[in-house]
């Protein structure tokens, strides 16, 4: 099945109540609120596109080692993703698809890393969970995703519900 098949029956089972994440009904709508809010927000506009010049970096890996962009780009292409954390069932559902992709990317010289705000615990943690064979580098303060215009807070009625 398709990534997007993936996230579409999960959403479909979580709105619905069906475990295993499944979600109170009156979380949907403050839910899709902010996810109206965030694409009429015009935040895809203000995020690099495809030919733009990424920025470089240096982030650490869940073992504390810095891995640079700059060592990883001298080997070939780089593939850079952003994961919100472990707790993200749609970023897990992504980092499997990566992970399945993961040796057509090897093939073709390119290496793979995924950008995540959380702790490296919890990169080591989700690396072990998802059983991925990628770094999963830690930016505590979203410095990077911001740099690829990435970074959105969450609403405060969101963030509040949530809690």
């Amino acid at each position: 099945m398709a990534l997007q098949d993936r996230l579409d029956a999960f959403k479909a089972d979580f709105e619905a109540g069906k475990p295993p994440y499944h979600a109170p009904a009156w979380i949907h709508e403050p839910m899709h609120r902010a996810t109206k809010e965030l694409i009429d927000s015009g935040a895809t506009e203000r995020a690099l596109k495809v030919g733009d010049k990424a920025p470089t970096f240096t982030l650490k890996d869940p073992d504390g080692h810095d891995v640079s962009s700059t060592d990883l780009l001298a080997r070939g292409p780089l593939i850079v993703t952003f994961y919100r954390g472990v707790w993200c069932p749609y970023c897990n559902m992504d980092l499997h698809a990566l992970e399945a992709a993961l040796p057509q990317f090897q093939k073709l010289g390119a290496s793979l890393v995924a950008v995540s705000p959380q702790t490296p615990p919890n990169s080591r943690r989700s690396q072990r969970e998802n059983k991925v064979h990628f770094p999963i580098l830690s930016d505590p303060e979203n410095t990077l995703a911001a740099a690829f215009g990435l970074r959105f807070t969450l609403p405060d009625y969101l963030h509040h519900a949530l809690l």
